[in-house]
């Protein structure tokens, strides 16, 4: 098994996104720490869905503009982030992806930075990525917000209830 001392200077740092185990994670000072002095030496970092919290607690964020998951997205303002609704976004050293799926996208993005265009290009064949979703796009005037916002809240709840006024501030934002 690796663990984070064994890299503590990647060349990249990527921080995955989840429900009630990233909210845990984000209080976790050795975890925040380590990501903050990892991103440091890395030559970017970047996060997926609501990794970007963890981003945000390692104080990566501030004075950003950054993008998570819609149903956590104003919840970027407790980190000090700008957020946006966007698929990802490249603020240089920091990259933040709002989804799984937007998380494509902004790989295909480092791999273009990392790389060329038409290495991006390859990796698309390799994987497939031709989004055609079905149903069309999402309409987000018709996005199921009271049911995220529940489960958001609840999720906050119960992972930050060690963590009483990180769990009051996030409460407000979800």
């Amino acid at each position: 098994m690796k663990t984070i001392a064994l890299v503590p200077a990647p060349y990249a740092l990527v921080v995955p996104g989840g429900q009630a185990g990233t909210l845990r994670a984000l209080t976790n000072e050795r975890l925040v720490e380590y990501v903050r002095s990892a991103s440091a030496q890395a030559t970017v970092t970047a996060s997926v869905c609501t990794g970007a919290l963890i981003l945000g607690a390692a104080g990566l964020l501030t004075g950003r503009e950054a993008t998570t998951h819609w149903s956590f997205l104003e919840a970027l303002h407790e980190f000090g982030a700008t957020p946006v609704k966007r698929r990802w976004v490249d603020e240089g050293e920091v990259l933040t992806a709002a989804g799984v799926s937007a998380g494509i996208d902004m790989a295909l993005h480092l791999a273009a930075c990392f790389g060329t265009e038409d290495i991006a290009k390859m990796l698309r064949f390799g994987i497939e990525y031709d989004p055609e979703p079905p149903f069309g796009p999402l309409d987000w005037a018709a996005a199921p917000r009271e049911l995220f916002a529940g489960l958001a809240a609840t999720w906050v709840q119960e992972a930050l209830a060690g963590a009483p006024e990180l769990q009051g501030r996030l409460a407000a934002r979800v």
